[in-house]
């Protein structure tokens, strides 16, 4: 457990919002993270107040995760400042001056030229139980549960056989340790199997991320469930994927995409059609080059692509200028017209495809 410093560079301790945060960053920004933002002002301004992410996730009706991917969009943006102790534990949180570019970076001050707040934190990250093996005797004491039964009933029902001792073992997992009720645990088996997987490990995942997430009923799960179908649904429709669902490694790319770049689903699926143009073939490692290029270059909205665009097309027309006019000197012929009249449409398609 680690003690975190919540301070800021600002001169006054008010609640207050600035302009430059309104014009300029709100509206690119998530809700929730706007909300997040919005408390962080508010807790500034609590003298003796014991701050804590646990408390601050209650209070807005979010998880502790949710909260951490607010506080990485906003550091990533330059709004505040993420501090970490030599065990790498959060130990600060420094609100920076709002400036009105939002490619600012953070600008940390010494402790004795802040405003400070301190707050106590208990690790913001959910530790999830290693899965443990049973004995016989365990796992026919839990089989003779009636709620545990009708699960395993249910579960043989929708995959046409009896449950092998390492998928009952699975079960006792989310059952037990997890501590999942039954409603949620057949939903995550209707959940599963109607969308094409009927893997253990795949059901086994989902139900680690439910627990990481805080998703504790069927409505919460429902919640998640359809977002991730509409995400996962474009995303097939712009790499023309028909009669199949993601298989794990491209819902890894995918979560990527959406919780750790913050991309909308527009921009992903530009990803994905520009991966089809270039290389006539489903390639979901292509469409995260592409991403993670754009990510690096900041790009938020469409619009943002267009100039990176009539920049990659200049410098590759300059550096094949440059090549021919080279190989002009280099030859004998020197008095051969030279072709001048390029298609820049097959030379932009071309020098990205072998990028």
């Amino acid at each position: 457990m680690a003690d975190i410093l919540l301070h800021t560079n600002r001169q006054n301790q008010i609640t207050c919002v600035s302009n430059n945060f309104i014009d300029y960053f709100m509206k690119d920004a998530q809700g929730e993270y706007v909300k997040i933002y919005l408390y962080l002002l508010r807790c500034l301004g609590r003298d003796g107040y014991d701050f804590s992410i646990s408390q601050m996730a209650d209070d807005l009706d979010h998880t502790e995760r949710d909260v951490m991917k607010a506080f990485t969009y906003w550091e990533k943006v330059g709004l505040l400042h993420l501090e970490y102790n030599s065990r790498g534990e959060l130990s600060g949180i420094c609100l920076t001056e709002v400036e009105s570019s939002s490619t600012c970076e953070p600008n940390p001050t010494s402790k004795e030229a802040v405003n400070k707040a301190v707050v106590t934190v208990h690790t913001p990250t959910q530790q999830i139980p290693q899965m443990r093996s049973y004995t016989p005797d365990e796992i026919s004491l839990f089989s003779s549960n009636e709620e545990f039964s009708e699960l395993t009933f249910l579960a043989e029902t929708y995959l046409g056989k009896p449950l092998g001792r390492r998928q009952l073992e699975t079960m006792l997992f989310w059952f037990e340790t997890l501590h999942m009720s039954a409603t949620l645990i057949e939903y995550l088996l209707e959940y599963s199997i109607s969308n094409g997987h009927s893997s253990f490990d795949y059901m086994n995942s989902v139900a680690i991320n439910w627990a990481s997430e805080g998703i504790t009923t069927v409505e919460k799960a429902q919640a998640t469930s359809f977002a991730h179908s509409n995400i996962n649904r474009s995303i097939k429709e712009a790499f023309g994927i028909k009669n199949r669902e993601l298989i794990p490694t491209e819902q890894e790319f995918v979560d990527k995409w959406v919780n750790q770049y913050y991309f909308s689903i527009e921009i992903i699926c530009e990803a994905c059609k520009r991966t089809i143009l270039q290389t006539n073939k489903v390639s979901f490692s292509y469409a995260n080059k592409i991403l993670e290029d754009w990510y690096k270059a900041s790009v938020k909205q469409l619009e943002d692509i267009a100039p990176l665009d009539n920049a990659f097309v200049e410098k590759s027309i300059n550096k094949l200028s440059e090549s021919k006019s080279s190989s002009t000197k280099n030859n004998k012929f020197v008095n051969f017209e030279q072709r001048t009249d390029y298609d820049y449409a097959a030379l932009e398609k071309a020098m990205m495809g072998n990028n």
